[in-house]
């Protein structure tokens, strides 16, 4: 493999990044789409309208789910329950058909949702945190997503609404939305001057990150997008930006070795090994964070055994658009040379 100059690290939330390659922003000239802090407050203020206006009296989430996430819910009027359903087993779901309820559909990592065409007076909520382009091929009746899991924003939601639906519930700016964000930026910027060998360790823009995730969980970051965020949002090509992910993601599957430990399940939000057993997962996932390699697991405290038993076996490497064709080379080569010597 050629030498290349290379970051120091993968993976993890992103560096600051700075666009002047705008193209046709993905978020522009559209009435239906509303900007919020968070994903979670997106989907918060998305019930709330739902509440006051179709007197919605439950909402069912998936089992296998970011149970931090369904928390955040709690205070509203509305019965929050959870439906058995799990990505890899694919099940068919079972839910009462009320048109008082609504069910939040879960993109599972771009590719895998639950069939819900027998559900014929439940309002759907797409959640697309995990693909933003299928915004725009969604059926659902409504859809949101989380931005800054694709996108190098720190922070940031969606709702997609109906046409021509007045939309008279959303929050004002809160200053604790505002400073959070301002937390999250730094830690980009002070992450980039690390990847630059500007710092000589992590330590800080780490701590500023873990400080920001831990306020997301407040109440008051109840709040529209804060104007800055808004506005380096619409500097990006974010066609560009999620097509390049793609485009490494197929190469990083291209270039990892079949094996029998593991497959590789095609996805639009990063390159995704479902293992046998947990025991090879954990084994890999330490083996590349030694390596300065940082995989995720979607997500941490499952709830139940199946969903538990899936949760240990998955694993997440990043491969987005902030990479380039060497480093994808690099963090397969890496993936392969630990099979080499199981």
């Amino acid at each position: 493999m050629a030498k290349i100059n290379m970051y120091k690290e993968f993976g993890s939330g992103f560096h600051y990044i700075h666009s002047q390659k705008k193209s046709e922003n993905f978020f522009e000239n559209n009435d239906n789409y509303h900007l919020y802090f968070s994903g979670r407050v997106a989907l918060y203020n998305l019930l709330k309208f739902g509440i006051k206006k179709y007197n919605w009296t439950k909402v069912g989430f998936p089992s296998y789910y970011c149970h931090e996430v369904v928390n955040f819910f709690t205070d509203l009027d509305i019965e929050i329950l959870y439906y058995d359903y799990n990505p890899e087993a694919n099940n068919k779901i079972v839910w009462e058909d009320d048109p008082q309820s609504v069910i939040v559909n879960v993109l599972y990592f771009g590719q895998i949702k639950a069939d819900v065409t027998h559900l014929h007076n439940t309002t759907i909520i797409d959640d697309l945190t995990h693909d933003l382009g299928a915004f725009n091929t969604s059926t659902a009746d409504y859809s949101f997503a989380s931005l800054r899991k694709q996108l190098p924003l720190g922070i940031g939601g969606m709702c997609k609404y109906k046409d021509g639906e007045n939309i008279d519930t959303d929050p004002e700016y809160t200053a604790l939305a505002e400073k959070t964000y301002l937390k999250v930026v730094s830690a980009m910027f002070l992450k980039e001057e690390y990847l630059l060998n500007n710092l000589e360790n992590n330590d800080l823009y780490r701590r500023y990150y873990l400080e920001a995730e831990d306020t997301f969980k407040e109440p008051l970051t109840d709040s529209l997008m804060p104007a800055q965020a808004e506005l380096t949002l619409s500097t990006f090509p974010v066609e560009e930006m999620l097509e390049k992910t793609g485009d490494n993601i197929d190469l990083g599957a291209g270039l990892i070795k079949k094996s029998s430990n593991f497959e590789i399940i095609p996805s639009n939000f990063c390159l995704l090994l479902l293992f046998k057993n947990s025991d090879i997962r954990n084994q890999l996932r330490q083996f590349l964070i030694e390596n300065k390699i940082f995989p995720a697991v979607l997500w941490p405290n499952q709830r139940n055994s199946k969903d538990q038993d899936l949760e240990s076996r998955v694993l997440n490497i990043h491969m987005d658009f902030r990479y380039s064709g060497q480093e994808i080379e690099y963090i397969a080569n890496k993936i392969n040379s630990f099979f080499d010597n199981v």
